[in-house]
Order: structure tokens, then sequence, then C-alpha cells
């Protein structure tokens, strides 16, 4: 009976540990707004990078870019963040994943650049 209990109680702690990995998954990159017209600006955020462990790395890659953008600047809502300027962007979708200064890799989210005046994607 006890190895039934043993296998049982790692079975538990195993799920447990499961349950808590998509905790991780929290750590957030949030581009503001998705959509933007060549020669907006979006915001970049890596919500859960502390400001003391160092800048933040912004890695924009899409159509025509594949760029870093570094940050120092606290967001309002905590983290770290960057102002984005897309003029000479190609219109498409762009791809952004933040990489804190503690090396913590956070999720990637994208953005679409549109024409000057033209409807927003998927319109």
């Amino acid at each position: 009976m006890k190895p039934k209990r043993v296998i049982l109680s790692a079975a538990v702690g195993l799920g447990l540990g499961v349950l808590l990995l998509p905790g991780a998954a929290l750590a957030e990159t949030v581009v503001s707004p998705a959509t933007t017209p060549v020669g907006g600006t979006v915001v970049l955020t890596a919500t859960t990078c502390d400001p003391n462990s160092g800048d933040a790395l912004f890695r924009v890659t899409g159509p025509n870019r594949d760029e870093n953008v570094r940050s120092t600047t606290v967001a309002p809502g905590g983290g770290l963040s960057a102002e984005l300027f897309t003029a000479g962007f190609t219109l498409g979708t762009y791809t952004v994943t933040a990489t804190c200064g503690d090396g913590t890799v956070q999720s990637s989210t994208q953005f679409t650049v549109t024409p000057i005046g033209g409807a927003p994607a998927g319109s």
C-alpha cells in the first residue's frame, strides 16, 4: 500500500508543478496599439521585467526589420517600455519579443503596420 501513496504523492506533486508553470507564462511582452499606420508609434512593454535588473531588450522582426530596441524606461503599470516609431516600416505584421536584464525571456506578441489613412488589418 505504501508504494501507491508514494506514486500518488509524486503524481500530485507533478500535477501541482504543471499547474504552477503557467505562472511563468505571465511574463509578457505587450504592444499598444496592435495596429498602427506607417509613421505611427507603438509602445512596447515587458510587463514583468524588473527595472533594477537592467535594460529590457525588445527584438522586432518582420517584413523589413530585424532590430533591437533597448529600454530603461519604467512603464506606468510596471516593467519596462519603449516607444517605436514605424516610419520606414513596410506594411505587414511584426513580432516583438523582450528579454529582461536578468535574462528572462518574455512572451512574443505582434503588431501590424497599415497604410496611412487605410483601414486596419482584417477590416
